[in-house]
C-alpha cells in the first residue's frame, strides 16, 4: 500500500530578506497600445532607445570567466572585510567593483558622462583584434 506525501507547504519568508524590506506593492497600469509619437521637428537622437529597466529589487544574472586563484583571492578579500567595507554579498562586492571601475574609465575617457548603454550581444566576442 503505497502512501503519497503530502504537498510541501512554500514560505512566505523566503524571498524576504532582513536588510532590505520589501517595498509596498504599487499596482501598475495594464498595458495599453502605445500612444503615437508625436512629430518629430528636432533631428533624433543618436543614441538607441533605452529599453525598460527591470523591477527594482531584480537584476539580471551576469557571468564571466575568471581565473580561479584570482576568484578565490578576490572572495577571501570580500570576506575578511565585510565588517569594514559593508558589502553583504558576493554579487554586492563584484557589482561595487565594476561601478567604480566603470566611473574611473568614464572620469578618464568620457568627461565623467556615462556612455550610452551597450547590452550583452552587442559586445564583441572571440579572440580580441591584434592577438
Amino acid at each position: 500500500m503505497a502512501t503519497s506525501k503530502p504537498e510541501r507547504r512554500r514560505s512566505t519568508l523566503g524571498a524576504a530578506q532582513p536588510y532590505a524590506p520589501a517595498a509596498p506593492a504599487t499596482p501598475q497600469a495594464p498595458a495599453s497600445a502605445p500612444e503615437p509619437a508625436p512629430a518629430a521637428t528636432s533631428p533624433a537622437p543618436t543614441a538607441p532607445a533605452a529599453k525598460p529597466a527591470p523591477k527594482a529589487g531584480k537584476k539580471p544574472k551576469v557571468s564571466f570567466y575568471q581565473d580561479p586563484d584570482d576568484t578565490a583571492r578576490a572572495r577571501a578579500a570580500m570576506v575578511h572585510t565585510q565588517g569594514q567595507e559593508g558589502s553583504r554579498s558576493w554579487s554586492e562586492f563584484v557589482d561595487r567593483a565594476l561601478m567604480r571601475e566603470a566611473e574611473r574609465l568614464e572620469q578618464r575617457y568620457n568627461g565623467g558622462q556615462p556612455w550610452p548603454p551597450v547590452e550583452a550581444g552587442e559586445i564583441p566576442r572571440g579572440r580580441p583584434m591584434g592577438s
